[in-house]
């Protein structure tokens, strides 16, 4: 897959601005993919809850920019690991599928408040646990803001409808969160993230974990990324690592994408600057 992705960039050439991926950390910025542009996001995720059991996954995400204001995305957890004492699974994961729409932006500048609906597709074995065997249902605001000239602070806040199993009911879950990051050179972008979601089975109780890593930009196309999780409540995930990189594929919309992203360069080269 990685393979075909570079073949791809080899051939594609088109006026973009840097990549700016959603991953590493659970908060989303408000940024849309440009008009046209295809981007993939890959990782690897690592988590320890205690001792004896851990789980592994890839998630992949690939985001495309339809308009100025919607960019359409699909997802999935990729191949997951799952041990627990003597026992363990393997098995696909689950599927998601969402968009992200452009609410408010400043003139001719960035996206201040987005939303991020998506449906979580059960693909993953109920039989191995590996999965709920139902869909999920999220809707999350997203806004963020410069602090200075090197700053951002990006905030989340989410709700969801989670489901619990085939034919059971769905439980309602809230997420918060924030993440705060410096671009302290032209290439490295540290951030610090803490979340906050309010229970993640029916019965359970709230999960609170900090993060914090780095983005490593290459170029205006590439990025790496990578860091570390630590759980803060008694029953969030010890310890998780996890890395990855994400890329602009290329133009997947033609002479459209093309012309439509120069319009848009035009206004925000028209905008007046920032404060």
């Amino acid at each position: 897959m990685l393979t075909a992705v570079l073949l791809l960039i080899g051939g594609a050439a088109v006026a973009q601005e840097n990549v700016e991926p959603d991953r590493p950390d659970v908060t989303n910025g408000t940024h849309i993919v440009d008009i046209g542009l295809l981007q993939i996001e890959i990782g690897g995720l690592y988590t320890h809850a205690t001792a004896g059991e851990h789980a592994a996954g890839t998630p992949m995400t690939a985001r495309v920019g339809l308009t100025e204001w919607l960019e359409a995305r699909i997802g999935t957890d990729g191949l997951l690991t799952q041990r627990t004492g003597s026992s363990s699974a393997t098995g696909i994961g689950n599927l998601q599928v969402g968009a992200k729409l452009r609410i408010w932006a400043e003139p001719g500048g960035l996206p201040v408040l987005s939303i991020l609906p998506a449906v979580n597709i059960p693909m993953a074995s109920a039989d191995k646990g590996l999965g709920s065997g139902a869909a999920d249902y999220t809707l999350a605001a997203l806004t963020g803001t410069d602090v200075g000239r090197h700053a951002h602070i990006d905030v989340n806040y989410g709700l969801g409808a989670i489901g619990v199993g085939e034919n059971q009911p769905h439980f309602l879950q809230h997420l918060v969160s924030a993440s705060a990051s410096a671009a302290v050179s032209d290439n490295w972008n540290p951030y610090v993230e803490a979340f906050w979601f309010s229970r993640e089975d029916v019965d359970g109780r709230a999960v609170v974990a900090v993060d914090a890593g780095a983005i490593y930009e290459l170029g205006g196309r590439y990025a790496l990324d990578g860091g570390v999780q630590f759980g803060m409540s008694s029953n969030a995930p010890a310890f998780a690592a996890f890395g990855g990189i994400s890329i602009i594929v290329g133009d997947v919309l033609g002479g459209h994408g093309v012309h439509a992203r120069q319009r848009q360069l035009a206004r925000r080269r028209a905008a007046p600057p920032r404060r």
